[in-house]
């Protein structure tokens, strides 16, 4: 799998048989039997083996949407292409991120899994848009990261002294046992806030409850860049999927937040 993400610029016949008729006793006896049977398992709506969901839309067409909004200055469709549906929050913190997107200009794309990034430059600043697949199967924004003018995030390579896989699997150990406080330890110094992760563990308790009914289940790279990872978490028997987001700031990593959507069901293609 390439972990570096792919850089981009912006009928059936029926056949037909033959029955000896059956007697109407025994059909109404069949039936009968069938129905005290279906009653006494529950109902397999749904059932059937999970795997990740897949996007319907690719990264390029939420860079397109995302940069549409932004030079149209409507706050409700920012916030529509948000993970969350609110971010980046009221009118007024709104309008203050519009002011310093104002001339944005998208100009590569990766996608990584479920994840992506978008580089971009406006007037007053350069940075990168952070993606994950939301539940409507399109890629919603979750973060925008700082980075300096002249300088690439799509493409790159992540540090190996980050230990991504190290501080995955000790970010879903936190998960599943509800310490959050070690999330927001391990993210002093890495994210601006690093309550974060810790007010959003803090939160997920149905969740946390999927994931201790899998303890097999373990994160997997789905790629990485210089500032931010991408893995993918599928406890069974029927999830949620989760992507996981890791911010990387130097040699450090730390996970930013664990994103869940509904898996995707039957047989993976």
């Amino acid at each position: 799998m390439n972990t570096r993400g792919r850089r981009r610029h912006i009928p059936t016949v029926g056949r037909t048989r033959s029955y000896a008729r059956t007697p109407a006793y025994l059909v109404a006896a069949t039936l009968l039997l069938l129905a005290g049977c279906q009653g006494d398992r529950p109902q397999e709506q749904g059932a059937g083996p999970v795997s990740p969901p897949e996007p319907e839309r690719g990264i390029e067409d939420a860079a397109g949407l995302f940069q549409s909004a932004v030079r149209s200055g409507d706050c409700e469709r920012l916030r529509s292409l948000s993970f969350s549906g609110k971010a980046p929050g009221d009118d007024a913190r709104c309008q203050r991120l519009l002011e310093r997107l104002e001339g944005f200009e998208a100009s590569a794309t990766a996608r990584y899994g479920t994840g992506g990034a978008v580089d971009f430059a406006s007037r007053r600043r350069a940075g990168t848009v952070v993606f994950v697949l939301g539940k409507d199967g399109s890629f919603k924004w979750t973060a925008l990261l700082g980075r300096a003018r002249g300088e690439e995030v799509v493409g790159t390579d992540a540090p190996r002294s980050a230990r991504l896989d190290a501080v995955a699997s000790s970010a879903v150990k936190a998960l599943r046992g509800g310490d959050c406080d070690r999330l927001a330890k391990a993210a002093e110094g890495v994210l601006p806030d690093p309550r974060a992760p810790a007010t959003a563990c803090e939160s997920r308790d149905r969740q946390r409850a999927k994931l201790k009914r899998d303890r097999d289940a373990a994160p997997e790279r789905l790629g990485a860049n210089s500032k931010v990872a991408f893995y993918s978490l599928l406890p069974k028997p029927d999830g949620p999927y989760f992507t996981l987001v890791l911010r990387v700031e130097g040699k450090r990593a730390a996970l930013q937040r664990a994103f869940a959507v509904p898996p995707r069901r039957g047989s993976s293609r």
